[in-house]
């Protein structure tokens, strides 16, 4: 037996440029196309999570020949999702999408309510962890009053968060007291003019 000869290497940036070709191709007469470049792109890097992703939702919407060919194309659309999940170590992106077309293709909506709801939840926590790193980033820039401005809005929406609340600590010490306002001009009152 002859030994396989290794497919030629193909780089990263090489994968993501297919990618990003297939994604301009939006219009339905470039589908096939775009499959085309993406199967390519995943031969190449089987876990490139952008590409299943995009795989998957051009899979859902092509323009199949016929009812085996569509449930094929079903098919192989929630395998690539699956992969997406599992080598995105479970992101939110490859988890909302996998939902929703256990909802959208295959009507399983208890499955789509799990995925969606962790994708969520996922989605969340890296929401949190981002505010509170940019104002991490805001208060070493020395733009407190934009830091201040931010972490109001994720206590909002994170109000027992410790994470916000740590990074808003410096900010708020930071920041000059408020100015007291000043009262009405203090003096004599002038009553109803008399004619």
């Amino acid at each position: 037996m002859k030994p396989r000869k290794p497919p030629p290497h193909v780089s990263l940036t090489e994968v993501a440029s297919l990618h990003r070709q297939a994604s301009r191709m939006k219009r339905a007469a470039e589908s096939s196309q775009a499959l085309e470049l993406l199967d390519e792109a995943l031969e190449s890097c089987p876990a490139y999570v952008p590409a299943l992703l995009l795989a998957g939702r051009r899979l859902q919407t092509s323009t199949s020949e016929g009812p085996a060919e569509k449930r094929a194309g079903l098919r192989k659309a929630r395998r690539y999702l699956q992969q997406a999940v599992l080598a995105s170590d479970r992101s939110a992106a490859s988890l909302v999408e996998l939902g929703y077309f256990l909802h959208v293709a295959e009507g399983a909506s208890d499955a789509a309510e799990r995925y969606l709801l962790a994708g969520v939840e996922k989605a969340l926590t890296v929401l949190e962890d981002g505010w509170s790193g940019l104002i991490d980033v805001l208060y070493a820039q020395g733009r407190l009053e934009e830091a201040a401005a931010l972490g109001q809005r994720a206590q909002q929406l994170f109000p027992d968060s410790v994470r916000i609340a740590t990074s808003l600590t410096p900010v708020m010490a930071a920041l000059p007291a408020p100015k007291p306002k000043r009262a009405a001009a203090s003096g004599r009152r002038r009553g109803p003019t008399r004619g």
